[in-house]
């Protein structure tokens, strides 16, 4: 994602690391992480805190401009009337429909109307702070809209392919071992492992394919106690399944060793 680009440049530009820009601007070291992978979308206050700790800007993070240019004034910030917003709709139309889009008068102003209705809404997602899916899931169910498939779609884009799955199963203990119930498939719970990792998510925000997520959760506990997580998550990073700022730091420090280094 362009915004995440823009941000690690920016953000290396300084010499800073994850944490030292976490300690500035008040945003989580995994949440920058994610924002700088692609894996999660800014909200605008989050832009506008980060923009502040690089002393950049909130142009420099959405257009890509180098952190050493002078600051221009935000003319959406300052203006005293419609012209931007109503230049703004224009544009935007003109981008999706082509150059030679145009409205009629009471419809331009329609649109106007509808964005300044919808303000509100949106100052009240800003402030919410539960991750971009969750809150982007509960939008869709208020909207009736929402995929029938319990949240399958969205899990799916964070589920390891069957090659990296290949190089991984054997490191994981058998499902069966002797009497007794069969574990769930050692492969959907890692996928539901990674889904919290990477997402943000909270345990009980798990999607429904994964079941219960007190099993996904109980499942990493056991793989930590018992020494498979170590091998796992290494092999994990050596695939670029997962980065280090994927992994929450307790889990980092549980593998007993810096677990990129094999």
């Amino acid at each position: 994602m362009t915004i995440g680009l823009h941000i690690r440049a920016l953000r290396r530009q300084r010499g800073l690391t994850l944490d030292e820009l976490s300690g500035l601007c008040g945003v989580g070291r995994d949440d920058l992480g994610r924002y700088e992978r692609g894996s999660a979308v800014p909200r605008p206050d989050t832009v506008r805190k980060i923009a502040q700790a690089l002393d950049v800007p909130i142009a420099a993070i959405r257009e890509g401009m180098g952190w050493t240019e002078p600051a221009p004034s935000e003319g959406w910030e300052t203006a005293g009337d419609d012209s931007l917003l109503r230049d703004g709709i224009l544009e935007n139309l003109r981008e999706s429909y082509g150059p030679g889009f145009s409205l009629e008068e009471g419809d331009i102003h329609a649109l106007m109307a509808s964005v300044k209705a919808s303000i509100p809404a949106l100052i009240e997602h800003m402030k919410d702070t539960r991750p971009e899916d969750v809150v982007s899931r509960e939008i869709l169910e208020e909207l009736k809209i929402a995929p029938e498939d319990g949240g399958e779609a969205l899990s799916r884009q964070y589920e390891l392919t069957d090659g990296q799955w290949e190089q991984l199963r054997d490191l994981f203990p058998p499902e069966k071992a002797g009497k007794g119930r069969a574990f769930k498939s050692n492969r959907l719970m890692l996928d539901g492992i990674l889904y919290w990792m990477k997402s943000g998510a909270n345990w009980k925000d798990l999607p429904e394919r994964f079941g219960r997520h007190k099993c996904v959760s109980d499942r990493l506990r056991l793989w930590v106690r018992t020494g498979v997580w170590q091998p796992v998550l290494r092999e994990l990073l050596a695939l670029h399944v997962l980065e280090e700022d994927d992994v929450p730091a307790s889990l980092r420090e549980e593998a007993g060793e810096n677990p990129s280094q094999k």
